[in-house]
């Protein structure tokens, strides 16, 4: 976990320093839909879940690696009902035609609320990895689409009675690059 994150670092902070070179390197906001899943284990050991739908936005950071590829760094807010999420996806971006692009990475989720309350226990840090697609309407607007899949468990909320629990989510939001 040391190393993914040293990795993650060191990458983040390559991309951030050769956005000062504009050239081969975009910024922007995005903004969309959220549908979050956390699926988890009552205390008797059944499975259980919650399902929210909010908002998420966040800012980005493109670095054109060659006239197919992208590596891209995003710093996402997100939220599900009561629990606030700050989130450092890294993907890779692959042209498949014209306007289309793929993408997929990991990204390190970090829960900023508080550690533990009566109500909830998190992991403050978790791993996930998200696989998407994009589409450009013109070179500043584009659409996407997104799943991501947590590998770690950082949700105990005690109100639910969800142990151990995972967060997935599906989005579909709308950018705009400078």
């Amino acid at each position: 976990m040391k190393n993914f994150l040293l990795l993650m670092t060191i990458i983040a902070s390559n991309l951030f320093v050769q956005s000062q070179i504009k050239d081969n390197t975009k910024i922007g906001l995005k903004v969309g839909y959220n549908n979050s899943i956390i699926n988890g284990v009552e205390s008797g050991g059944d499975k259980t879940g919650y399902v929210g739908n909010e908002l998420y936005f966040g800012a980005f950071v493109s670095r054109i690696i060659n006239e197919k590829v992208n590596l891209q760094l995003e710093l996402i807010y997100s939220y599900t009902e009561d629990y606030n999420f700050l989130e450092l996806p890294l993907n890779v971006k692959y042209q498949l035609y014209n306007k289309w692009n793929l993408f997929i990475g990991p990204k390190i989720d970090f829960i900023v609320d508080e550690k533990e309350s009566e109500y909830y226990k998190f992991n403050k840090l978790g791993i996930s990895g998200d696989l998407g697609l994009q589409y450009s309407f013109t070179t500043q607007f584009f659409i996407e689409t997104r799943y991501s899949k947590s590998f770690s468990e950082q949700i105990t909320d005690f109100q639910l009675d969800i142990n151990r629990g995972k967060r997935n989510t599906f989005r579909i939001g709308i950018g705009y690059r400078f």
